[in-house]
C-alpha cells in the first residue's frame, strides 16, 4: 500500500495529494479560540480544566468542542487530536496548557 493510500485510509475524507489544501481550509475554519481549546483537549484536559485555563465557562468550552468536531468531521476528542496532528493544526506551547491548568487549580 502506498503512503498516500495509507493516509487516505487512516483519515476519512482526506486524500493525501490534496491534504495541504484541506489543512489550509481546516486551519482557516477554526477560530483562534477553537485552536486553543483543541490544543488543550488534545492534551487530555477536561472541559472544566480547559475552561479554567481559558477563563471561560465549561458550557462555552463544550460549544467550542462541538464546533471543532463538526469542522474536523470527527466525533471524539481522540479523533480531533489525531486529525489536528495530521493536518499540522496543533502548535507546541512554551508551557503546556495542562501544566498551567493544574498549577492554577492548585493555587
Amino acid at each position: 500500500m502506498r503512503p498516500d493510500s495509507i493516509i487516505a485510509a487512516l483519515i476519512p475524507g482526506i486524500d493525501a495529494p490534496g491534504s495541504a489544501q484541506l489543512r489550509n481550509r481546516a486551519s482557516d475554519a477554526l477560530t483562534a479560540r477553537e485552536r486553543d481549546v483543541l490544543a488543550m483537549i488534545s492534551q487530555g484536559l477536561s472541559n472544566k480544566r480547559t475552561a479554567r485555563a481559558l477563563n471561560i465557562s465549561p458550557e462555552t468550552v463544550k460549544s467550542h468542542v462541538k464546533r471543532i468536531f463538526s469542522k474536523l468531521a470527527v466525533s471524539t476528542r481522540g479523533a480531533a487530536a489525531f486529525r489536528a496532528g495530521s493536518l499540522a493544526l496543533l502548535r507546541l506551547p512554551e508551557s503546556t496548557p495542562k501544566e498551567n491548568a493544574i498549577a492554577s487549580s492548585e493555587g
